[in-house]
């Protein structure tokens, strides 16, 4: 049997397989309950073997998963549409049955495994294994050992759970499940205060978006509902459905499914259709608004979920502090998996995506801004962790650049690409760490790769990958969004990409520069005289073997954007997802929302972008290998030292927050406080019925003297005031 005939026949039936689905999430799960209840009593070796073998585990029948969604051995596997329409292809579906329902609102436990997803399944499982295997070794003399693996092992489950999920609710407990697991790790060392407040920010600045989040699932919901009851026949006609199908579909199913968005989404942009884009919606709470600009809102308010998730502004802040939690920690939650959870989230919505313009262009527009001020404020930094979180900041920007111009197969493959060399430069860092002392510094370094040859080669190959050399990934990755950004059109907004693009080449200049300048000072040069340790001394394999994979990857993962299928000019990883996107394609073309290029990059094109690259790296070599030390000693100019102050100051952004958002805030709790709580409350209504009660109490204790003649005084008195009072009201 040839290799392609292979690939198409899983080991494992699609039908049987699909029904195990769940254990790809149970299997970590269950590692962090054991590793947790555990993994004191277990000791390191075991807590070690069960964390491991758990996302072994989850790889394994990922695998198998995304095997058999190729399977054509017995026809393509589908899902079929349950609320009309055609089938779902390359795509294994579980429906576990009803999650949860309150009224007409249902939610059922369905997994999906389809191109998209099954391409983060293997992202997620393969390279978080390799960080566990390389944490084994990290860790080692850490006492609280057992509780981080079962972290890690939670954290895995959490984003399985988010990829795999067939609707918006159980997309969302994985997304809050993916924050509280960062939280934990990143404050994972809270008897440091620095630490545990950098747990508390990342927490708190993601708890902004989710409640975005959550406003703009509510508002779909609200659409589903309107659409429902307005849609007629002629509606869904052109989707192969009906009224009542659909209808059917939502109360078997809920209204949050993405198979029943996906048949909303291509029925409205219909010219026959009864319900438009811009038909007013005629019922329920969102009387009034049209169709399309509620999904606009939405969608905008899911933008802002996003940011907070993958770190784009305003809520990228936390991204930085997060370096606190232990470096694999960063490896894989800051670089390979959590914080791509934003792209994803549009990926897997494409087909909503497309319809609004207006949305695209915010998240293309917020993803170049927030990429070139990552990029900027990594030129400054000195922390080997802190240069890779602004780095990771930066990628992030380009994919949502990606996204919002409508280039998803390229931003999921930069997504992919990125979380190979990205997780192999920052368990590159860790290495250098391990091996120098802890030390951070990159200026109290130098000299690294006499020492440390495997991190060296490995951290030298992730660093040519994340600048555009070619022929690694990270040049093929890039340069398919930049691309994309050029060719592509949005309606009306014909401005955006041409805007844009020179923001993205400015972009991968500076990627260039800070990346080189990073590998220039750490590994290049002399020891430095401020090093903490003499000389650096090379990993144990634990740690040196993910790094050798991982950098493997960071090459061959450049054959998915090759053209090597026959008769067709596609790349693999677009024919790839096009079972995926296609549906968006459709609808963009129906609606005429964004024109879609479908060319390839030209001999000139990669040219260009090559001397870019050169450009940025020939500067840091100038600068640093030959300049800088030439003037050492020497005083920079002041307006030297004052931009290079503010860079490294993150352009005072955190400042700002301080100074807009959290001291007004903590000023309204104080006068709330004072004002509310300590007056109101505690002295009036608590402290001062109190002190009624007690006045009144010492004023009646001197009527009862125990003496029986003046009680019987005073009821005497008492009963001539009755007759006088009588006397009075009859005359």
């Amino acid at each position: 049997m040839d290799l392609p005939s292979l690939l198409k026949t899983a080991p494992i039936a699609p039908e049987i397989l699909s029904q195990s689905l769940w254990m790809i999430i149970a299997l970590p799960l269950l590692g962090a309950f054991v590793c947790g209840v555990f993994g004191r009593m277990m000791g390191r070796a075991n807590v070690h073997l069960v964390a491991c073998a758990a996302v072994a585990g989850s790889f394994v029948l990922a695998v198998l998963a995304f095997w058999a969604t190729s399977d054509s051995s017995q026809g393509v596997p589908s899902v079929v549409n349950t609320f009309g329409g055609p089938a779902a292809r390359y795509a294994l579906w579980n429906d576990l049955g009803t999650w949860f329902s309150a009224g007409s609102f249902r939610v059922n436990f369905g997994l999906l495994v389809d191109h998209l997803s099954g391409t983060l399944l293997l992202v997620i499982t393969g390279v978080g294994f390799l960080i566990h295997l390389y944490s084994t070794s990290y860790m080692e003399h850490d006492d609280g050992y057992w509780r981080y693996f079962a972290y890690l092992n939670l954290f895995v489950a959490m984003m399985l759970t988010l990829v795999m999920a067939d609707n918006l609710v159980l997309l969302f407990v994985g997304w809050e499940g993916v924050g509280m697991a960062s939280y934990l790790l990143i404050g994972f060392w809270y008897t440091d205060a620095a630490k545990a407040w950098a747990g508390r920010k990342a927490f708190i600045t993601n708890r902004v978006g989710d409640f975005a989040f959550l406003i703009g699932t509510f508002l779909i919901v609200l659409m589903v509902g309107a659409f429902s009851k307005q849609a007629s026949d002629a509606t869904l006609q052109p989707v192969g459905s009906t009224v009542a199908r659909y209808s059917a579909g939502l109360e078997q199913r809920g209204p949050l499914t993405f198979q029943g968005l996906e048949t909303m989404a291509r029925s409205l942009p219909e010219a026959g259709g009864t319900v438009k884009l811009d038909t007013a919606i005629n019922s329920g709470p969102l009387e009034g608004h049209t169709y399309g600009g509620m999904l606009t809102v939405a969608l905008l308010l899911f933008l802002l979920g996003a940011a907070g998730k993958s770190a784009q502004l305003p809520l990228y802040v936390w991204l930085p502090d997060a370096m606190a939690g232990p470096t694999p920690v960063s490896a894989l939650i800051h670089a390979a998996t959590m914080v791509t959870a934003g792209v994803y989230l549009f990926s897997r919505m494409s087909f909503l995506l497309v319809m609004s313009p207006t949305a695209m262009a915010t998240v293309a527009i917020i993803g170049a801004a927030t990429s070139l001020l990552a990029a900027l404020i990594a030129f400054a930094q000195d922390d080997i962790k802190k240069v890779l979180a602004y780095s990771t900041v930066s990628q992030l920007g380009i994919m949502f650049m990606g996204v919002g111009m409508g280039i998803f197969w390229a931003a999921v493959l930069h997504l992919v690409t990125h979380a190979f060399f990205k997780a192999c430069l920052f368990l590159g860092a860790g290495s250098v760490m391990h091996g120098n002392g802890d030390e951070t510094d990159i200026k109290k370094l130098g000299g690294v790769r006499k020492e440390m040859p495997w991190t060296w080669v490995t951290f030298l190959i992730a660093t040519a990958a994340i600048t555009g050399i070619i022929p690694l990934s990270g040049f093929f990755s890039k340069d398919a969004i930049l691309h994309g950004v050029h060719h592509n059109h949005l309606h009306e907004l014909e401005w955006v990409n041409h805007l844009l693009y020179p923001v993205g080449m400015l972009i991968a200049v500076c990627t260039a520069f800070y990346m080189s300048r990073l590998y220039l000072l750490t590994f290049e040069g002399k020891r430095s005289s401020e090093a903490r340790v003499a000389h650096a001394h090379e990993s144990a394999w634990q740690m040196t073997l993910p790094l050798v994979i991982l950098a493997v990857l960071s090459i061959v993962s450049a054959a998915y954007a090759f053209p090597l299928l026959p008769n067709s000019d596609q790349t693999l990883m677009e024919n790839f997802l096009s079972p995926v996107f296609q549906g968006a394609g459709r609808i963009a073309h129906t609606a005429a929302t964004v024109e879609l290029e479908s060319s390839r990059p030209s001999i000139a094109d990669y040219g260009v972008a090559w001397i870019i690259v050169v450009l940025g790296g020939a500067a840091a070599a100038f600068l640093y290998l030959s300049f800088f030390p030439a003037r050492a000693g020497q005083p920079a100019p002041a307006a030297a030292r004052w931009v290079r102050r503010v860079a490294q100051n993150k352009f005072y952004v955190d400042e700002l927050y301080e100074f807009l958002i959290i001291r007004p805030v903590k000023f309204i709790s104080f006068v709330f406080y004072r004002v509310v709580d300590a007056l109101l409350i505690d002295t009036v209504a608590v402290r001062g019925v109190a002190w009624v009660t007690a006045r009144v109490g010492s004023a009646l204790r001197y009527v009862q003297t125990g003496d029986a003649q003046a009680y019987a005084a005073v009821m005497a008195l008492a009963l001539l005031g009755g007759v006088i009072y009588a006397i009075v009201r009859v005359f």
